[in-house]
């Protein structure tokens, strides 16, 4: 039996996604929206600016930017000039989804535990290294 683990991941990324939406969904949001709010969340301290979310959750600046306006339309940021560069937008979240934060973090969390609890500590570092192994031959066929 042949396997192809492209395909496998490919499908478990989709029911992944899907998953997400389907919860943020209760909240008039995407399971995108979600990770950029959690992402924000954890640095309040920081100015994050759009070019470190492309980075981040590594999407283009268009999709980026279709994004972010998206959920300013919504409410849930407030984009302004960089404080350190006036050439960058800076994103920072609106008390709005700053009260969504806290819920989307615990769900993150239930996930995250769900997927350590059903792996040993060796598993898990295998696995992470086949994602890893995936994300820098991708950025290497880029460059």
């Amino acid at each position: 039996m042949q396997q192809n683990m492209g395909r496998l991941l490919k499908i478990a990324s989709n029911q992944m996604s899907r998953d997400l939406d389907r919860f943020a969904e209760k909240y008039g949001s995407t399971g995108t929206q979600m990770s950029i709010i959690d992402y924000l969340s954890r640095h309040p301290q920081n100015e994050v600016k759009q070019h470190e979310l492309e980075q981040e959750f590594n999407i283009q600046r268009s999709t980026t930017t279709v994004l972010l306006q998206r959920m300013e339309k919504k409410g849930l940021i407030i984009r302004k000039t960089s404080a350190t560069d006036s050439r960058q937008k800076a994103v920072a979240l609106t008390p709005a989804a700053t009260k969504l934060s806290q819920v989307f973090a615990e769900y993150l969390a239930q996930e995250e535990q769900a997927l350590t609890q059903s792996f040993s500590p060796d598993e898990l570092a295998l696995f992470e290294r086949f994602l890893n192994f995936y994300i820098a031959r991708g950025a290497k066929k880029h460059e």
